[in-house]
């Protein structure tokens, strides 16, 4: 995901006189009026060429240091190791959640606890590590009820942690994007599944405990 920064450059074309027009009249057809650019024998030998300036475009490739596709000025998470999957800001994602919720519903039913149990299983194995549970929605919907809806099944899932599992809440940040950051695009109701779902992103920027995480998206669908 390559990413551009734009400059602007000036240029200067310098173009001739035009040649005589056909008709010799300085009055038009239609009125009085003196056609522009004309010539008659007092000014016929004072045609001056043009100046005209136009803007060139030019792009330069913004730094990324940490070659993860997210620029340095939007990278919250720099260093990434190589190879690892990234969000939007650049942070690893540990693993995507499938759990799928009633219309209009935000609770978390029992049988994804499982799946649940194991991201509470890598933090409790990384003490150190901190992560945000990021919640997605596809695209039916207001943006705002997509926002706000998102933002409640991510809540759901950090309490399961926090209730049932006993994780530190201080170690976990729920927040709903809505229907921004599409996996895919919304055109199928296979490509709108894909896009409901819950991200689990390391935002403490360390590793994983060697031997708890394969890197194999968590799936329950």
């Amino acid at each position: 995901m390559k990413k551009y920064l734009l400059f602007f450059g000036v240029s200067l074309f310098f173009l001739g006189c035009a040649d005589k027009p056909l008709a010799t009249s300085v009055v038009e057809l239609s009125g009085n009026e003196k056609i522009v650019g004309w010539n008659d024998s007092r000014n016929i030998n004072k045609c001056k060429p043009k100046v005209v300036i136009k803007e060139i475009v030019k792009y330069k490739p913004l730094k990324d240091s940490d070659g993860d596709g997210v620029p340095d000025i939007k990278d919250r998470c720099p260093n990434t190791p190589k190879n690892l999957a990234v969000n939007h800001y650049g942070c690893p994602i540990i693993t995507t959640l499938r759990i799928h919720f009633d219309f209009n519903k935000w609770n978390v039913k029992k049988i994804y606890y499982p799946e649940i149990k194991k991201v509470a299983e890598i933090l409790k194995a990384n003490p150190n590590l901190k992560i945000e549970i990021a919640g997605y929605t596809d695209n039916i919907g207001s943006d705002k009820y997509n926002l706000l809806l998102s933002q409640k099944r991510a809540e759901a899932v950090k309490n399961v942690l926090v209730k049932v599992y006993h994780i530190n809440p201080k170690r976990i940040i729920a927040k709903g994007y809505g229907e921004k950051y599409p996996l895919v695009p919304n055109t199928t109701p296979t490509n709108r599944a894909l896009n409901r779902r819950v991200e689990i992103i390391n935002i403490s920027n360390s590793g994983i405990k060697e031997g708890v995480f394969t890197g194999e998206d968590i799936k329950t669908d």
